[in-house]
């Protein structure tokens, strides 16, 4: 057997494997005999079967899956010694004789490969600039979180006047004849609470902020907290249990303010802090500097998620490899069934840009000698059941049990790794280029990020049609 390599340019080859009958026969010979001793037929006693037989009934499949056998075993052979970079799989050369595998003889199968373009990755210099996102932390921002966390420290107090939007009103509301009308006799009557911001009409939140306990108001009460389904209101504004689903009430109400409550904020002292930072800090100023730390921490995955687009937008424009196109195509045709000629230009558009960003990733991982180690995976899948358990802790010897069995799962694993390996090389880039500061507002940073994920979307969609 021999396997001859015909370079048809750097990034596609020909691969001509010679079969010769002298050394695939021994082996069918072989396993005929194997099957004679097995076979089980009619009229024949086991392993008397006549060599005869088994040659004119299995013969052909039997020499066909032989010689198949030996072609894979020398291709996959040959690809590893040679240490080939292939793109896709070998598939079979357009002049490839067809075998009818009814006669011995030499055979020979040619196939035609796509090998990945050797190049010197550029956009990596330490020259290079890229934008480093900042979201700029303000006062503001800080205090809203504060206030936040005092709050849900806070107690809950009745007030009598300058309500805000966080308020509760409770009212007692009785039906109207109509939005105009007088009280509906034997109308019906309800009590409930809603948040003052939970009210969508603004006008009425004013009406509402300028009266006092004790006072009335008119509304629909259908509409009083906007797209509120009419289930809902009839059963937490109205109170109209299941039994009473029959029931018909009218929409316009006049409500009489009993109650309003709001939660009065912690005081900034000891017992608040240990509460809502355990024991991290001892004062204000302390508060405040965990909880700028914590928002920029927040926006970090998001600020590197826009510097690694930059990285792979950037990247891709600079490194315009030549692919095997055409044999690529032939490929995708070959191994998608699903795929016809009239989707082959969109799908290969998108294919080709993926296929060359794996290229770039390679050659900065051997760049760089990156690697990925077991543990690390195994750091992974931990911290993907930690984040999936939430708030359910788990025993330690728990924990390492789930991740045992999800490391006995191969597809989780690739998963793990392939994100780990994405991580090392976004860190490889970063730290080896010229980074620029754009601090930017959190509104300005939010339309950026809604920016980038329509033109993603737009992408994908463009892609699948």
């Amino acid at each position: 057997m021999s396997v001859e390599r015909i370079e048809k340019s750097p990034i596609e080859s020909e691969l001509a494997i010679s079969i010769p009958k002298s050394e695939y026969e021994p082996k069918l010979k072989s396993e005929m005999r194997k099957y004679q001793q097995k076979a089980h037929m009619k009229g024949f006693r086991k392993g008397k079967v006549p060599m005869s037989v088994i040659k004119k009934m299995y013969g052909k499949a039997m020499l066909a899956e032989v010689v198949n056998e030996m072609v894979q075993k020398q291709l996959g052979g040959y690809l590893q010694e040679e240490k080939l970079e292939v793109l896709g799989q070998p598939i079979p050369s357009k002049d490839q004789e067809n075998y009818d595998f009814e006669d011995l003889q030499d055979f020979e199968f040619k196939f035609d490969v796509g090998v990945a373009p050797h190049f010197e990755v550029k956009g990596i210099e330490e020259d290079t600039q890229y934008n480093q996102y900042l979201v700029k932390v303000t006062d503001e921002m800080i205090d809203d979180e504060l206030l936040g966390l005092r709050k849900k420290s806070g107690k809950e107090i009745e007030v009598d006047s300058d309500f805000e939007e966080a308020d509760r009103f409770t009212f007692a509301a009785r039906e109207l004849e109509d939005e105009h009308g007088d009280l509906k006799k034997k109308g019906f009557e309800t009590t409930f609470s809603t948040l003052l911001s939970s009210i969508e009409d603004e006008s009425l939140q004013e009406k509402i902020k300028s009266i006092g306990k004790g006072e009335k108001i008119r509304f629909n009460i259908f509409t009083l907290e906007g797209d509120r389904s009419e289930d809902y209101v009839r059963k937490y504004l109205l109170n109209i249990s299941e039994e009473e689903e029959e029931l018909e009430v009218g929409e316009w109400y006049e409500a009489q303010v009993q109650q309003v409550n709001r939660i009065a904020p912690a005081d900034l002292d000891e017992a608040f802090f240990e509460q809502a930072f355990q024991e991290k800090v001892k004062t204000e100023s302390e508060a405040r500097d965990l909880i700028k730390k914590n928002i920029e921490a927040y926006y970090q995955g998001q600020t590197d998620a826009l510097m690694f687009k930059d990285f792979q937008d950037k990247l891709l424009e600079l490194n315009k490899l030549t692919l095997p196109d055409e044999f690529l195509q032939r490929w995708l045709l070959v191994t998608n069934e699903e795929l016809d000629e009239a989707q082959l230009e969109t799908t290969y558009q998108g294919f080709s840009q993926n296929l060359t960003w794996t290229l770039i990733e390679r050659a900065i991982q051997d760049k760089f000698d990156l690697k990925v180690e077991r543990e690390e995976v195994r750091a992974v899948l931990k911290a993907q059941l930690l984040q999936y358990m939430g708030n359910y802790g788990l025993p330690e010897n728990m924990m390492d049990e789930y991740v045992d069995k999800m490391m006995a799962n191969q597809e989780q694993v690739e998963k793990a790794y392939q994100e780990k390996m994405t991580d090392k090389v976004f860190e490889a880039i970063r730290d080896q280029v010229t980074l620029e500061n754009q601090y930017m507002d959190v509104d300005d940073f939010r339309e950026k990020i809604e920016s980038v994920q329509k033109q993603v979307s737009a992408k994908e969609k463009e892609e699948e049609e």
